[in-house]
């Protein structure tokens, strides 16, 4: 079973934790620390009972937590080369893009690159016997890599960052809405979508949209839209919320 707790999700903070085979694993830092030990209390943990860190990449709704968690870790930080040069992360173990490594006894991880604005920015795949998990926000394009790399994964964290129409007639100025436009910004729901239906076709039955954009997307809009999607494909889609929400236990 993995078991992901959503902490933050969205364009002010992002943060998850997943559990595999009894490991406790952190996904970005976005939120501050104390907000980072209060979702873990709400849950009966302590960060002393984190097993892991990753880390996606340097933007801020992602790692601004770090500096001051980073002084109550007690387990190791893992993210790419690129992220620890942006962020002057010396303490980071780096993983290798592309490569299977042995995350924890029993854990493997796989950093695969995100078509992303930022150095150094990743998504990650991690697998436990056989379960998998595939976690990709911050991507501009869904790259054929990655889908090869994700295809069969029991469960999928997908960015579903903007509806494509109310961004482009929302209040952004124009240079920002070219930015998550391009191959380098943001998922929208439709390609999220595009997705979601390969995905669902190489056998994956869960996923997660993520990254929802507060003013540019609606969490009603991007589930009816995925649901549409995978309607007789026998398979799960929920959103996860801002901040807090349900745990989800997935088989």
């Amino acid at each position: 079973m993995i078991r992901l707790i959503p902490i933050a999700s969205g364009s002010s903070g992002n943060c998850m934790l997943a559990e595999l085979d009894g490991k406790r694993i952190l996904i970005d830092i976005g939120v501050s620390y104390k907000a980072l030990c209060l979702a873990l209390r709400e849950n009966g943990l302590t960060p002393a009972d984190l097993d892991a860190v990753l880390i996606t990449h340097s933007h801020s709704d992602h790692v601004k937590g770090l500096p001051v968690t980073q002084k109550h870790l007690s387990c190791p930080l893992f993210m790419s080369d690129g992220t620890s040069r942006a962020l002057a992360c010396d303490e980071a173990e780096i993983l290798p893009y592309d490569r299977k490594a042995e995350l924890l006894p029993g854990i493997r991880v796989t950093a695969f690159r995100t078509s992303h604005d930022c150095m150094g920015s990743v998504g990650y795949l991690l697998e436990s016997g056989q379960q998998r998990l595939g976690y990709a926000t911050d991507l501009g394009v869904l790259t054929e890599e990655i889908r090869q790399l994700l295809a069969g994964a029991d469960v999928i964290v997908l960015e579903s960052n903007h509806d494509e129409e109310m961004l482009r007639t929302g209040p952004y100025p124009y240079p920002l809405k070219r930015r998550i436009l391009s191959d380098s910004g943001h998922l929208s729901n439709r390609a999220c979508c595009e997705g979601l239906r390969y995905f669902m076709l190489n056998g994956t039955r869960h996923f997660l949209l993520a990254h929802l954009s507060k003013e540019n997307n609606r969490p009603e809009i991007a589930l009816n839209l995925a649901r549409e999607t995978v309607a007789g494909g026998d398979a799960f889609v929920d959103v996860l919320p801002v901040s807090g929400g349900n745990i989800f236990c997935l088989e």
